[in-house]
């Protein structure tokens, strides 16, 4: 097995490593004012290998910014098109490195194994904003559908503000572990689910409070969340364009994920701009909010992620200049 190549996109604000081999994920993102590290990192030693489409997502890095694509959870023969694996084709596939890399510029793409869809991701850097456009093709002579949603887990410490959209007021539950907020498909109020039991979602919890909620807003007319880092000072902005992805979901995952006794356990947030507020392609479908590519057909899309300046507090989010 060779060893995976990682490739550095750097300026004087920003750090970014991209390991195309390892599902072309964004293995690190580093502010170099502070030194801050924004995303998760792998937390298993083996070497990384593309795996088959039985492998679940636990079984990948699990870190950094990672793509849902065709589905975020899998799907069965009963999927329009075929079954569909675990968080889709491409976290699990080598991409492959297109053209000539510079140190604030980089393409990749991959060909997905479950539909007949082409990837595009190209990667670029300007002050303290990395930016990310998306492509993906239909190859095949008949429509193809699928589910999309970008899923960056980022590093968080007991007590970082979650930041969404100053219109969301409620959001509907996908998940949540021993129903803590109720069972999938409620409607919960946003930030206080449950009134005055205490629970306020915009703060994170410690690493052993055994938590993990999969959460949607509406439809948005603005694309703007956030993570700020409160030990540090320092947030990120992801930002995107609701015209081409309406939706957001929201993970929080405070060591209840993967399942009790499996290690390591995850402690992430994930903002994750989708094309709709569905756990699976097959749901998608059902709620005939799935994109179709008709032959031969593209959609583009992009999303950016701007690293603050330490200093900026939480609800100075809304000033999005920061």
């Amino acid at each position: 097995m060779r060893e995976s190549k990682s490739y550095i996109l750097q300026n004087s604000e920003l750090s970014v490593t991209v390991t195309p081999e390892e599902g072309g994920r964004v293995a690190s993102l580093v502010s170099r004012h502070s030194g801050l590290e924004f995303l998760t990192q792998s937390q298993t030693n083996r070497e990384f290998a593309p795996l088959d489409l039985n492998a679940p997502f636990q079984n990948g890095p699990c870190a950094g910014i990672e793509e849902c694509l065709p589905t975020i959870g899998p799907c069965g023969t009963q999927t329009d098109g075929g079954a569909a694996p675990d968080h889709g084709d491409f976290w699990r596939l080598a991409w492959d490195v297109e053209g000539t890399p510079d140190s604030e510029h980089l393409c990749i793409h991959a060909t997905g194994v479950s539909r007949p869809l082409r990837f595009w991701k190209e990667f670029s850097i300007e002050g303290n904003v990395l930016h990310v456009k998306y492509r993906v093709e239909n190859l095949h002579s008949s429509p193809t559908s699928f589910l999309y949603a970008c899923h960056p887990l980022f590093a968080v410490r007991e007590g970082d503000h979650v930041v969404l959209p100053e219109e969301v007021q409620q959001l509907k539950l996908s998940y949540s572990r021993r129903n803590r907020l109720g069972a999938p498909g409620a409607k919960l109020q946003w930030p206080r689910p449950s009134g005055d039991s205490g629970i306020d979602l915009r703060f994170a919890g410690s690493s052993s409070d055994g938590i993990a909620e999969m959460l949607y807003t509406d439809r948005l007319l603005r694309g703007r969340c956030g993570l700020y880092r409160a030990s540090a000072g320092q947030g990120i902005i992801v930002s995107f364009d609701t015209a081409q992805l309406p939706y957001l979901g929201l993970w929080l995952c405070y060591g209840g994920w993967p399942d009790p006794g499996v290690e390591p356990l995850q402690y992430a947030v994930a903002l994750e701009p989708t094309l709709a507020p569905c756990g699976t392609l097959l749901e998608a479908q059902r709620a005939n909010l799935a994109y179709v590519l008709g032959p031969g057909e593209s959609l583009e899309w992009s999303i950016t992620f701007q690293i603050t300046v330490p200093g900026i507090k939480p609800w100075d989010f809304s000033l999005w200049d920061c």
